[in-house]
């Protein structure tokens, strides 16, 4: 039968008073303002009576558990036997703070006002305490459960009780704020106005030594078997001797270098935030770790620390700051994870209960358990499963995902997967990115992005695919339509020439080609696809081009968006030989192109004199070529000759008005002025 214990209000009403008139010496007892702080001595031997923990789970069936808090009607906790994949009890239970879990008992806030105990084999309700007060959390070691709760005024309350009884064992109170405990081997670790970090016999409440921070907060403690770790969301100290110091440079002390794009950086729980004493969003954005000392500072485990944002999980090197994995949870969000040394335990809203490999990311371990779930509590330290089903998916296919992912919370972390997965080497991630440009659906800010990582990369390997895309062409027949013309153009012109596949040159300048002649293309890509012609089209695009600028040097649409017709211009004066610079001379010289474009022309020509010995017509300059000065056109007339006896090779209006679009028909498509 379960037991009831009062935790008094009148006690504590007494107690306020003796602490409102102890305030001006600075408090009383385990928690007083006056005490010997940073004493290595007194550290020393509160460190000779530890009791080493278990090495793995705590509770009594030695099993690797998880504590689940169910929602619905009723309400339930569920217990389940991570090895046997096998719910072990399910209770009705109103879960109203992180289940702590000891040897023979778990216990957690029941609603708004009860801390309850209960059976770790059978989830029976062994005792309950009210509370008269705001609960700020609570903890468990083997034999005994404690927490803390500020019981109105400036009163503050650090209370342990026997486990699987509820009998109070001591109390210890405080006129200042008092955070959450954590307990390991007989003692116990408190946290105490954000400045101290009060270590306590947990056999009776009394104050063995406290370190106090000298250049940093302590908003937190965490305990494993091995370790006690404190500090702040600055950074982590290792509980040893050198953390007598209270001094970051002569503590065992580190941080990670992570990004700031996403990461609201806490390596634990604020102990003094109430809210994060029960289940709560904080649980679904965490920095997962393990740390040991190494050179008197602290170290990460593997060098990695994850971090997870609702279902996406990150590998992060914690010296570097490099990604060095990512795994996307499908469909519904983690609400709880835990690092658990040899593996990263999770479960999701509804049920899936998972792990992770936390050197690569790689899922080891799947199971489900019916329900909706809140949050939970692992009590599976050193579980080592490994239920690996083939290669993973690799890093690439999982930032690829979290970019398409359609939830418009995460926007900042889509955006630093595009970034990230644009780091990555292979083709591949071309085609990814390209499947991102070319969605419809894909917001404007992460199109942009996507398509500027695209083009920064410069990525050979990834012209396969940029060739794909301009292989698509306008047919309304068919019910085709091209996508991305204009960035797959940009990413092609940034790229070096002489590392592109002769074969997949030719191929491309064809597509960029087959784009510049189609009526269908935007005007806004024509630039582009021009500077990528001349980027790379080695003498091959100097035909068209010279086509397209007779055409188009009159045309009203580019009278105003003149930008593909001066990027015309630039490119057969950069790579043209005689023949391209007459033409140019011509436009530049008839009064029936549009004043901006021979204004643009007449500019180009002065600042790119005429090349002495120039290439034939059809041959690539010469290094040489570049720079050197000669006579200027020789006049209206010898321009319009040479274009003339050009015209076979350059195109003339009138040969390729029908596939390049005469302007006329051209106008409405090109948005002309009104």
């Amino acid at each position: 039968m379960a037991t009831t214990h009062k935790f008094g209000t009148t006690k504590h009403i007494a107690v306020a008073l003796v602490l409102a008139l102890a305030g001006a010496c600075g408090g009383t007892g385990s928690f007083g303002l006056s005490s010997g702080d940073n004493d290595p001595a007194k550290l020393t031997a509160a460190f000779a009576t530890v009791k080493a923990p278990p090495a793995g789970p705590i509770n009594s069936t030695g099993k690797p558990m998880v504590f689940l808090a169910a929602r619905g009607t009723p309400k339930q906790l569920v217990a389940f036997d991570l090895e046997a994949k096998k719910e072990l009890w399910r209770v009705e239970a109103d879960v109203s703070s992180k289940v702590v879990v000891g040897r023979d008992f778990v216990a957690h806030r029941q609603g708004e006002n009860t801390l309850v105990g209960r059976d770790v084999r059978t989830g029976a309700q062994l005792w309950s305490t009210p509370l008269d007060g705001t609960f700020v959390g609570a903890a468990a070691d083997t034999d005994r459960v404690y927490f803390t709760m500020k019981s109105g005024g400036r009163s503050w309350v650090l209370q342990a009780l026997n486990g699987k009884t509820g009998d109070e064992l001591w109390d210890a109170e405080s006129n200042g704020a008092l955070g959450a405990p954590e307990a390991r081997g007989g003692l116990v670790f408190s946290p105490f106005m954000k400045q101290w970090l009060a270590i306590l016999d947990a056999k009776n409440g009394k104050q063995l030594t406290r370190i106090r921070g000298i250049d940093e907060e302590i908003s937190f403690v965490r305990t494993t078997p091995e370790h006690v770790y404190f500090g702040s969301k600055a950074g982590v100290f290792l509980l040893d001797e050198r953390a007598a110091s209270g001094k970051r440079a002569q503590s065992t002390y580190g941080n990670a270098k992570l990004p700031k794009d996403f990461i609201r950086v806490h390596y634990h729980w604020d102990a003094f935030d109430p809210i994060q004493a029960g289940y709560s969003a904080y649980d679904r954005n965490r920095v997962l770790w393990d740390a040991d000392a190494a050179d008197d500072k602290l170290a990460f485990s593997n060098d990695l620390v994850t971090v997870q944002t609702y279902r996406f999980f990150f590998g992060f090197s914690a010296t570097s700051g490099d990604l060095e994995w990512a795994y996307n949870h499908p469909r519904v969000d983690i609400v709880a994870s835990a690092q658990l040394g040899t593996s990263i335990g999770m479960a999701s809203m509804l049920g899936e209960i998972g792990a992770l490999d936390p050197v690569t990311g790689q899922r080891i371990y799947e199971a489900k358990i019916p329900g909706q779930f809140i949050g939970g509590t692992f009590d599976a330290t050193g579980w080592a499963p490994n239920e690996r089903d083939g290669e993973a998916s690799g890093t690439a296919a999982a930032l690829a995902s979290i970019a398409r992912d359609r939830d418009a919370r995460f926007n900042d972390v889509k955006k630093f997967a595009v970034t990230a997965l644009s780091q990555l080497k292979g083709g591949d991630v071309t085609r990814d990115l390209l499947v991102l440009i070319q969605n419809d659906k894909t917001p404007p800010y992460l199109l942009q992005t996507a398509a500027q990582v695209l083009v920064d990369r410069k990525d050979p390997a990834g012209l396969p695919y940029l060739v794909e895309a301009l292989d698509v062409r306008h047919d309304y027949v068919e019910g085709t339509k091209p996508r991305a013309i204009g960035i797959a153009a940009q990413a092609i012109a940034a790229m070096d020439p002489a590392g592109i596949d002769a074969s997949l040159r030719g191929k491309a300048v064809e597509g960029l080609i087959a784009h510049l002649t189609s009526p269908s293309t935007a005007v806004g890509d024509l630039v582009h696809l021009v500077r990528a012609l001349g980027r790379i089209g080695a003498g091959a695009e100097r035909s068209t081009l010279s086509s397209f600028l007779l055409v188009y040097r009159a045309d009203p649409a580019f009278a105003t968006q003149i930008d593909a017709v001066s990027a015309t211009i630039d490119v057969l004066l950069s790579t043209g030989g005689t023949a391209e610079r007459e033409i140019v001379s011509y436009v530049a010289e008839d009064p029936l192109s549009q004043p901006t474009v021979a204004e643009y022309a007449s500019r180009a020509l002065i600042q790119r004199p005429t090349v002495e010995g120039a290439p034939a017509d059809g041959a690539e300059p010469t290094e040489g070529d570049a720079g050197k000065k000669g006579k200027a056109p020789s006049g209206k007339a010898a321009a319009k000759a040479k274009v003339k006896a050009a015209a076979p090779k350059a195109a003339a209006p009138k040969a390729v008005a029908p596939k390049a679009v005469a302007p006329k028909a051209a106008a409405p498509k090109a948005a002309a002025p009104k």
